[in-house]
Order: structure tokens, then C-alpha cells, then sequence
């Protein structure tokens, strides 16, 4: 049997990078919703859990965006492997936008909220991270959908 060609392994190796963003996205997303979802009960510790939800799915964000659009990155490369999803990359680009503001904002929202004020706050908090979880999870999909268009491989499964 060949040995497979270089092209290939270096196609591979970008799609397991492309993977672990993924799942560090997913997992990010977990994290969060698992935040919110617990009763409010002690605002402080409710408040501080959400907060350290958010910084891990800040860094997760920050990550991707930094390694998805680096020069010579994997959205460089689709397009110019693949010039005709330059609209799908672009889009994607503009979410990174998006998210990065939505992320941001939720911090700030977060640390805003009084220990004594959590309470009352807790439903526009979790309204806000709400659609920045909608926000990342369609992200993921079009990234899912964008891979597999340019290198029919289905990025959700398991290796």
C-alpha cells in the first residue's frame, strides 16, 4: 500500500486542529448552559459559577477565532483551496464578530450584577447568554457544514 501524500497528512492533521476547536467550543457551550441552568439560590455562588462559564467560553471563543483566521489559517485555506465558499468563510468570519461582542457583553452583564441583585438579574443574564448560546451553536454548524462541502468529511463524528 502508498504511503498516503503529504497533502493528505497536512489535510488531516488541519481537520484534528479543526476537531479539538470544536469540541473546546462544545464543551464551553456545556459548561455555560450547565451554569445557568442551576437554581439561583446563593446569588454569589450562582453569579461567580456563571462567570467562570463565561471566561472559559471567552478563551474558548478567543482560541478559535485566533486559529481559525490566522494568516495562512484554516479559513484562508478553504478559500484558497475551495474559492467558491469565499461567502460561507465570510460569514463565519462575521460570527467570530458577533460571538466575540456577545461574550464580551455577557462578562460585562455578569460582573455587574450585585451578590444581592442576582436574583432579580438572573433572567435577563441567562436570556442574554441564551442567545450567545444559540449564537455558538449555529456557528458550529455552519463550520460543520462549511468542512464538509470543502472536504466531504463530516466534522461531528468521532474520530
Amino acid at each position: 500500500m502508498s504511503q498516503p501524500a503529504h497533502r493528505d497528512l497536512t489535510a488531516e492533521a488541519a481537520l484534528a486542529a479543526v476537531r479539538a476547536r470544536r469540541e473546546a467550543l462544545y464543551q464551553a457551550i456545556i459548561g455555560l448552559e450547565d451554569a445557568l441552568a442551576t437554581a439561583v439560590g446563593d446569588g454569589e455562588r450562582w453569579r461567580l459559577r456563571v462567570a467562570m462559564a463565561v471566561d472559559h467560553a471567552r478563551a474558548r471563543i478567543d482560541d478559535h477565532v485566533t486559529q481559525t483566521e490566522c494568516k495562512n489559517g484554516f479559513l484562508d485555506r478553504v478559500v484558497i483551496e475551495h474559492p467558491r465558499l469565499a461567502r460561507r468563510v465570510a460569514q463565519l468570519r462575521v460570527d467570530h464578530e458577533r460571538l466575540e461582542k456577545s461574550v464580551d457583553a455577557l462578562a460585562v452583564a455578569t460582573a455587574d450584577i450585585e451578590d444581592d441583585e442576582v436574583a432579580e438579574g438572573a433572567p435577563a443574564l441567562r436570556n442574554q447568554a441564551v442567545e450567545l448560546l444559540g449564537e455558538m451553536t449555529r456557528h458550529r454548524q455552519r463550520g460543520a457544514d462549511l468542512i464538509y462541502e470543502a472536504f466531504q468529511v463530516d466534522i461531528g463524528q468521532s474520530a
